[in-house]
């Protein structure tokens, strides 16, 4: 099983540091501990009081993923690079799929495209996106992107985009990155199965993700099945301190307890088909963030038998 590392890309509070500084010290680690990839969420804009995990906040920030990415290109030059998740349909795909081809090449195809539908309404309307059909718009950006991508001269006629004779360069590597599809419904699975790399759900519990994987490889059925991937929120025991609750992570906690607590929790997904594990660590401060990642690679990863 492999294991992915998301960057503190949406903390409220960065304590004594601040959030450059976070997301540097933890892309170093990540790729001087052996993690597959790092991994940066998404999130453009929320209404004032905006409820989130049913407390109202006006301190909901998460820094744009692409950029952040780019910006880590030669600070960390040999770890994989991914969305989790690029809200695809609230923005122009041909615009996104110049970023995208960008960013393949400068980081010499490391990136890993994590892409999803959203799933707040108020922030497509403050966006002027589609909510309603968002599905849709998605499938056909990711349509767009790959025949800008892959078409020597691309045309396009569809319900969302129109364009004929275009030149689109320079391309990315390979036709494109690996898409990773993000969601945990059924709609997401479908999608995932269709045109997917991977399918990763967000923090999925037990009987929800045996059922997704049992969709997934029925619906794929003599062809390759994308990886299996899920997001984990986890908080590793520290023993030299007592247990508090956490300032910088508003993200709810999957799993939270000793290294062998944690190793037993992902060892029955990795039983029900997990093949990919990206970590999140709900931390109080950098430092601890950097004592878990390390604790993670040096203490739980080994127990799977596979480099991270």
């Amino acid at each position: 099983m492999q294991f992915g590392a998301h960057l503190p890309t949406y903390w409220t509070d960065y304590g004594t540091s601040n959030m450059r500084i976070a997301i540097e010290e933890a892309a170093k680690a990540a790729e001087a501990l052996g993690y597959a990839a790092i991994w940066a969420n998404d999130s453009v804009m929320v209404p004032s009081g905006f409820r989130f995990q049913g407390q109202v906040t006006d301190n909901f920030q998460v820094i744009e993923p692409l950029i952040t990415l780019a910006t880590l290109v030669h600070l960390v030059p040999r770890i994989k690079l991914g969305t989790h998740v690029l809200v695809l349909p609230q923005r122009n795909a041909i615009i996104v799929a110049k970023q995208v081809a960008a960013l393949d090449l400068l980081s010499e195809s490391r990136l890993i495209l994590g892409v999803g539908v959203g799933w707040r309404a108020d922030e497509f309307k403050l966006l002027n996106a589609d909510f309603e059909r968002r599905g849709a718009v998605a499938d056909e950006a990711i349509e767009v992107m790959r025949t800008l991508w892959r078409e020597p001269v691309a045309s396009f006629q569809g319900q969302f985009y129109d364009f004929s004779d275009a030149l689109f360069l320079p391309k990315p590597a390979g036709g494109g990155p690996p898409l990773w599809v993000g969601g945990n419904t059924a709609a997401a699975i479908r999608r995932a199965a269709r045109i997917g790399d991977a399918w990763i759900p967000w923090g999925p519990g037990l009987e929800e993700f045996k059922a997704g994987v049992a969709s997934l490889r029925e619906m794929t059925v003599g062809r390759r099945c994308p990886m299996i991937a899920a997001t984990v929120n986890l908080h590793i025991d520290n023993p030299g301190k007592p247990a508090g609750p956490t300032k910088s992570s508003s993200i709810p906690i999957t799993c939270a307890g000793s290294p062998d607590t944690i190793a037993h929790y992902l060892d029955q997904y990795r039983q029900a088909g997990l093949e990919y594990a990206l970590c999140g660590f709900n931390a109080e401060s950098v430092d601890d963030l950097l004592r878990q990642m390390r604790t993670f690679a040096e203490q739980i990863a080994p127990q799977f038998a596979e480099p991270l």
